[in-house]
């Protein structure tokens, strides 16, 4: 666990939080308040007072999901714990955005918002015996009071069955997130693949309600994945954000990775064992 994690786990235990947090008496104990403002430029920002440990935390009215609503404040209590004096207001391209070069301020308020509202350990115990699927991750959302992309990347933190959530926008992997087990690499910056399930959901086409198996390299690049290699992919469109998230759930092997045995034998020269050798010991 990260620090800012740890931050946020003992914020909770301090203040003897409620597993679904309430953010407005959280604040209010911080000495913060929490006011809904209409704006175009920012999604959440920090006004610190000069002379008390004190401020407020403002959020664009506009913001349709509860969850997403409650992660920005979250992430603006990030800032007022970790980052001393900094009030720049957080677009909403800052905001869970989650992807490489993100600046370090905004991953650390991210993290920390994402165990204030989303505890491991409570998160395992509710979440870590069942299968992966989006009912599993929309449940979890539900449950804990957060947007569904946060709860994603949480479920697959604690999640046992090797799996990754992966969000696309504009029809292009933007970032993934895998379980300790995953071991797989879905390639960053690449276009949603056709056979995808993500895939038709940019076409708006009709959606399975479970999980489906598609062919392993739709979404992971690896030069051994088995010929018939499968996964399975569920995906939720997110036309608001022109996106979509999507669990991949790998159940069963997928590649055939050489031995270290195999590495040997290969880095050996047939000729070496006759009198066309090329090395010679001294």
């Amino acid at each position: 666990m990260t620090e800012e994690a740890m931050m946020a786990a003992a914020l909770r235990a301090e203040l003897q939080t409620a597993p679904k947090v309430d953010l407005y008496l959280l604040a209010g104990q911080l000495g913060l308040t929490i006011v809904e403002v209409e704006s175009k430029s920012f999604e959440g920002a920090l006004l610190r007072s000069s002379r008390t440990l004190s401020g407020r935390i403002l959020v664009r009215s506009g913001i349709r999901e509860l969850g997403r609503r409650r992660f920005t404040i979250a992430h603006e209590i990030g800032h007022y714990i970790l980052h001393g004096n900094r009030q720049m207001p957080c677009s909403s391209g800052v905001i869970e955005s989650w992807k490489e070069g993100q600046p370090t301020p905004e991953r650390e308020a991210d993290t920390f918002a994402s165990e204030l509202l989303l505890p491991t350990n409570e998160v395992t115990q509710y979440a870590n015996k069942r299968w992966p699927s989006m009912e599993v991750v929309a449940d979890v959302a539900d449950h804990f009071g957060s947007s569904l992309m946060a709860a994603g990347r949480k479920f697959c933190d604690v999640a046992s069955q090797a799996c990754a959530i992966v969000w696309s926008s504009q029809r292009q992997i933007r970032w993934f997130h895998g379980s300790p087990t995953f071991g797989h690499f879905i390639e960053v910056g690449k276009e949603i693949d056709f056979d995808s399930i993500a895939y038709r959901a940019y076409e708006r086409k009709p959606l399975p309600s479970e999980m489906e198996e598609v062919a392993a390299e739709t979404w992971i690049k690896s030069s051994w994945l088995r010929q018939d290699a499968v996964v399975s992919e569920q995906t939720v469109p997110m036309p608001s954000y022109d996106g979509c998230l999507s669990l991949i759930w790998v159940r069963r092997p997928i590649e055939d990775r050489p031995t270290a045995e195999d590495e040997l034998l290969r880095e050996l020269d047939p000729d070496d064992f006759t009198i066309k050798r090329k090395r010679w010991p001294r």
